[in-house]
């Protein structure tokens, strides 16, 4: 313990030194604003002015598991009785700056709250004050919880007080929980491994892998930044289950995962042989970038297409051979009308006036009168027998066979 002086005068004009002891950690905390405080009663007292100081105190840092509620102490004293005063609470910025007061207290008036800076800071409907009107507590803390906190006392009446404050440090403690995830989803022996621990733990956590039936780690298994487990040209000894365990110092959580290792059937694609990059998670990000997939859909894709080239190419060419041939048989016809159309050409230029294959037609042998060599009357329509002129009808006359002569100039077919 250590003595602090103050500064007293018991008769006008006589000063005395007054001896005060103290204990305690809180005396080690306010012993400079003692000293300040008795300069400024002394002063005050020779002159007779009544100027409020005001010192205030908390108790030290705390720690708090997430999801608990956590009260943060305030108390003030001062060397005249305040008629008014304000309680103000801050959480201080990244750089420092207490920004805009979330919570405040003014003695006669009540709480008043910044709406804007309790959403801000994620503390809306989760802070208020305690009964003490200097104190507070928050409940339901969370990581973004953890920082620095100000209570701020401000002797408004009498006036001449100096605002003092002090500072709390909160921190939030986040246990770990471990998960583990395997890269690439699919391994095969011959090929890299890679078994990954994550655990959103604050403070960080530190990690250790070992195997659960206690057998020794593969061969040349590394750790990257701790919490991934490498297994390089993995063969299938290696398969088998694998634990994790996290320690942050406050608690430790324990993983395990079981890897499978497969027997590759195709040779392996060169896109496949370059190990994909990832980030990590746990204060680290933590994606894995997608793996190029191999080319079976090309293959097939290409399979698939030549199958269709090849049926397509077979009906251009059924179809062309179907035309053609139609085509040919049209033609052949064509060619033998053509032909008789010349033969029955022929024949009339030689003076026949009928094709070779032509007949005349036989004598009726019901007419009822038949001379040899004329026409009968009774098979032609027209004048008498006697009476028909060869050459002014352009007939000829009956031939030594007995058959009718025929009129070159008229169809054939015109005949009985």
């Amino acid at each position: 313990r250590e003595p602090v002086t103050c500064c007293s005068s018991d008769q006008p004009g006589r000063k005395t030194v007054q001896s005060h002891t103290s204990s305690g950690p809180t005396m080690n905390v306010l012993r400079s604003s003692f000293l300040t405080a008795c300069l400024l009663l002394a002063t005050l007292h020779l002159t007779g002015a009544q100027v409020p100081v005001v010192t205030v105190t908390n108790s030290g840092d705390v720690e708090v598991f997430r999801a608990a509620t956590v009260n943060l102490n305030c108390s003030f004293v001062s060397t005249v009785s305040l008629d008014v005063f304000s309680v103000n609470w801050y959480k201080l910025n990244e750089d420092g700056t207490p920004g805009v007061a979330f919570l405040t207290y003014i003695d006669g008036t009540g709480v008043r709250n910044s709406t804007a800076r309790l959403s801000e800071l994620g503390l809306t409907g989760r802070v208020s004050f305690l009964p003490d009107l200097t104190s507070i507590t928050i409940q339901e803390t969370a990581r973004p919880d953890t920082g620095t906190f100000r209570c701020e006392v401000n002797p408004i009446y009498p006036a001449g007080g100096v605002i003092a404050s002090v500072d709390t440090n909160l921190t939030v403690i986040v246990l770990p929980q471990v998960t583990i995830s395997q890269l690439p989803l699919t391994a095969y022996v011959q090929e890299d491994a890679t078994l990954t621990c994550q655990s959103n733990s604050f403070p960080a956590s530190t990690y250790n892998w070992s195997r659960v039936d206690g057998a020794a780690l593969p061969g040349g298994a590394t750790f990257f930044v701790g919490y991934e487990l490498i297994i390089p040209v993995a063969v299938s000894s290696d398969a088998g289950e694998y634990q994790c365990t996290a320690d942050n110092g406050y608690g430790t959580d324990t993983g395990t995962y079981l890897l499978t290792l497969h027997e590759r059937t195709t040779p392996k694609s060169v896109a496949q042989t370059s190990k994909p990059e990832t980030t990590k998670t746990g204060g680290v990000d933590g994606t894995p970038k997608p793996q190029a997939s191999d080319n079976t859909g090309l293959v097939i894709g290409l399979v698939l297409g030549l199958l269709a080239a090849v049926v397509l190419a077979g009906g251009v060419i059924y179809y062309c051979r179907t035309k053609g041939s139609g085509s040919s048989k049209k033609a052949d016809k064509t060619k033998e009308q053509s032909a008789g159309s010349q033969s029955r050409h022929a024949d009339m230029e030689a003076g026949t006036g009928r094709p070779e294959s032509w007949e005349a037609p036989k004598p009726r042998n019901d007419s009822p009168k038949k001379r040899t060599g004329v026409f009968d009357t009774t098979d032609v329509i027209g004048p008498g027998d006697d009476d028909l002129d060869y050459t002014k009808q352009d007939l000829h006359p009956p031939g030594p066979d007995g058959k009718n002569g025929v009129n070159e100039k008229r169809n054939l077919d015109g005949y009985v």
